[in-house]
């Protein structure tokens, strides 16, 4: 049979070797196809810029995707699936919250902002809590990580003024919500944000004690929670498919 295929959102490549262990793990099922985008260091970028070029790439496109993206990468594909619900099967959000302005980059903007610390120190700081550091390597790779996004790729807001708060919609496609237990950026209360916004086909979940980067280091436990999410999404999602599926919100899971 064959199997819906999967659309990897990414608006910060920089970052994407730490989705690469979960990208591999899920193409041995689906295939997995990477959007990726970055704008020049001078050109102004905003959300309508990102989504007229997604549109464009799918205009041809006659798959209809099962969407994933981790972080602010997650939150514009939640927003593009509320605008085009019929290109996608599912939504999946890694490290989301409803709130829109909540990532680790307006964490750092905000911390630089009243702290009269370093970028250094603060990216040192910021990687201690969004990573599980294993080994001196990883530790001193992140905060490089971390920079070069912020110098070269999508973020919003900046030092001088934060981004404006909205909440998040959710589409009337399927949709799974993973976020960590112990994510300082997504906090705990997200999960009840998000719980009152579930419709019947939605899922939320939680991984025991991951941080921001959750699925760097806990990748298979991640693609066990998707691939189990995605086998259950039928192939043509109508709206009584919807309203008679037998896997209807979940409660918070720590497995």
């Amino acid at each position: 049979m064959t199997r819906s295929k999967i659309l990897w959102l990414d608006l910060q490549p920089s970052l994407y070797c730490l989705n690469k262990r979960i990208a591999q793990n899920l193409s041995i099922k689906r295939q997995v196809r990477r959007w990726s985008f970055q704008h020049d260091l001078d050109e102004c970028c905003t959300e309508e810029t990102v989504y007229r070029l997604l549109d464009e790439t799918l205009k041809n496109d006659h798959n209809k995707y099962h969407i994933i993206g981790h972080g602010l990468s997650g939150s514009l594909a939640c927003k593009f699936a509320q605008k085009r619900p019929e290109r996608f099967r599912s939504l999946i959000l890694l490290s989301v919250d409803t709130l829109t302005s909540n990532h680790w980059s307006s964490h750092y903007l905000k911390i630089r902002s009243q702290l009269p610390c370093s970028r250094a120190q603060t990216l040192s700081h910021l990687s201690s809590l969004l990573f599980h550091q294993s080994n001196a390597r990883a530790a001193a790779a992140f905060p490089c990580l971390l920079a070069k996004c912020l110098d070269s790729e999508y973020i919003q807001g900046s030092v001088i003024g934060q981004y404006n708060t909205d909440e998040l919609v959710i589409p009337s496609i399927p949709t799974l919500i993973i976020n960590g237990q112990n994510d300082f950026v997504v906090d705990e209360n997200s999960r009840q944000r998000w719980v009152k916004k579930l419709k019947p086909g939605d899922c939320y979940q939680s991984i025991h004690k991951g941080r921001h980067f959750f699925q760097f280091s806990n990748s298979q436990l991640t693609v066990q929670k998707i691939n189990a999410f995605l086998d259950m999404v039928p192939d043509e999602v109508t709206t009584s498919d919807m309203l008679s599926a037998k896997f209807t919100s979940i409660p918070n899971s720590q497995s």
